[in-house]
């Protein structure tokens, strides 16, 4: 029995019909509350390409040790389970944002003059945090791993991450000027960034139950991760390791700024679904087999739940 659990998980995770199954399943379901909804339609266009790209981003990069599509997978069931998130909105694009900019970020790695590659990566994040500004403190991170995972810094390389995030504030302060609003245009950020307590009243008990899973998977992932980083390539390993100093970050913005829980689930939902397919795909055990199935259940539950309660 053991022996059969692993070939079928193994069939799940390798099989090339694994994605355009989970993709016809995501469609069905997206849709169903009302087939007519531009919105939804919208909505499930920018989650297909961001699932494209993270599936083009563990191509370039071999994230995994094996052929797998899991992490492209991993976040379209991840979305599909979180109806609230499913219709349009501009908080999307900050997701596809932080994708572009791993695509940059990992090109950079060890490369002698990575400037081009650390101006456009801090460049998309700063792109991201327009609509979503605590986005920027990305930058900080990124500059953490440009030291020690990615070594790549310099101070040309430093010049490059500040200007790559200046210049979307400059054309937007250009149009700003244009229109005459240059008093007004950066008011906004204030209320982003002017301290106070975090306020976990405004989180209902469908998020809470929400967050709980995906966080917990996160967490498990990360853990596998840590123990098990030996085992990948020197450049996967540090790689994930980028990857790993996001996912605190968003993990402290969820915790921050617990008002703003569907703009950071899909960021959180993006970064995780690399770390937990890393989970899904190599994780190794007597029990893992049975763990694996047992999840799949919590999560088609957590889906159940959440659609009878939109």
């Amino acid at each position: 029995i053991t022996m059969y659990s692993h070939s079928y998980r193994n069939s799940i995770i390798s099989s090339t019909f694994t994605l355009p199954i989970t993709a016809v399943l995501v469609l069905v379901f997206w849709m169903l509350p009302d087939v007519s909804d531009s919105m939804l339609w919208a909505g499930l266009a920018v989650t297909g390409i961001t699932a494209y790209l993270i599936m083009e981003l563990n191509n370039r990069n071999a994230l995994l040790r094996i052929r797998s599509r899991m992490m492209s997978v991993t976040f379209l069931v991840l979305m599909l389970v979180c109806p609230a998130l499913h219709k349009w909105s501009i908080e999307a694009i900050p997701t596809i944002c932080l994708v572009f900019a791993y695509f940059m970020l990992f090109s950079s790695y060890q490369q002698v003059r990575p400037e081009g590659y650390i101006f456009h990566a801090f460049l998309f994040i700063s792109v991201g945090s327009i609509i979503f500004p605590p986005l920027l403190v990305l930058a900080l991170g990124y500059y953490v791993s440009m030291i020690f995972q990615l070594r790549n810094f310099s101070w040309r390389s430093f010049m490059a991450g500040i200007l790559g995030a200046a210049v979307p504030y400059w054309l937007y302060a250009a149009y700003a000027i244009w229109n005459n609003q240059l008093d007004t245009a950066f008011l906004y950020l204030y209320d982003w960034f002017e301290p106070r307590l975090p306020n976990y009243m405004l989180l209902n008990v469908k998020q809470w139950i929400t967050l709980g899973v995906i966080f917990g998977l996160a967490l498990l992932a990360f853990i596998h991760f840590i123990h098990t980083a030996y085992n990948d390539k020197i450049r996967t390993r540090m790689l994930l390791y980028v990857v790993i100093t996001t996912q605190v970050l968003l993990t402290v913005g969820v915790v921050m700024l617990p008002g703003n829980f569907d703009e950071q689930m899909r960021l959180f939902i993006a970064n995780s679904s690399l770390i937990i397919a890393h989970y899904y795909s190599l994780g190794k055990g007597r029990f893992f087999n049975l763990w694996f199935y047992v999840t799949i259940v919590i999560l088609i539950a957590l889906g159940i739940y959440n659609y009878l309660l939109i």
